[in-house]
């Protein structure tokens, strides 16, 4: 279980436990029976699927989707993505956004600028962190697949950003032991 950064450090599991408390955003393994896990809030939780037996959990908050997080995980992975799936995860309904940060979360992920870009229920700009997902899955030709809803508004959990809520969420994944 990885404490968020809110940057790209990957850590690579070779043994249960490892890294567990450790700081970073992107936990990597292929040891069948491992559990990966990240903290996250109203970031999106992020699991990627590599065409062998990578799987990555990635905590992608808006900073680290700007500094890269998405690109970073694969290049951790290091094997082709066929899947990635986002958890509940805030939405542009509930996330409002300024102009210059959506830029760098769009130059980040590596797509338009309009891609990225929602409105509040309010209508004010916001970020749409699952449309942020889904254009990095295009990106690199994986299959996505999204769980949950906003974490601000339907998602019956929690929300730093709309109820200043302390507690997190974690993301987990692992697959089968061979």
């Amino acid at each position: 279980m990885l404490d968020e950064h809110h940057g790209v450090i990957a850590r690579h599991v070779t043994r249960p436990g490892e890294h567990d408390g450790a700081t970073g955003d992107i936990l990597v393994t292929d040891l069948g029976g491992a559990v990966l896990g990240c903290w996250v809030a109203d970031c999106a939780p992020v699991v990627l699927v590599g065409s062998g037996r990578r799987i990555a959990a990635v905590h992608a908050g808006w900073r680290g989707l700007a500094a890269g997080v998405l690109d970073a995980a694969v290049a951790a992975l290091d094997e082709p993505v066929e899947r990635v799936v986002l958890g509940p995860v805030i939405g542009p309904c509930c996330y409002e956004f300024g102009a210059d940060d959506l830029r760098s979360v769009a130059a980040g992920v590596r797509v338009d600028d309009e891609r990225l870009v929602g409105r509040t229920s309010a209508g004010s700009l916001a970020l749409d962190v699952p449309a942020a997902v889904a254009a990095f899955s295009e990106r690199v030709g994986a299959a996505s697949t999204r769980l949950g809803t906003c974490t601000g508004c339907s998602f019956p959990g929690f929300s730093h950003r709309v109820r200043r809520d302390t507690r997190r969420h974690v993301v987990a994944a692992w697959q089968e032991a061979a």
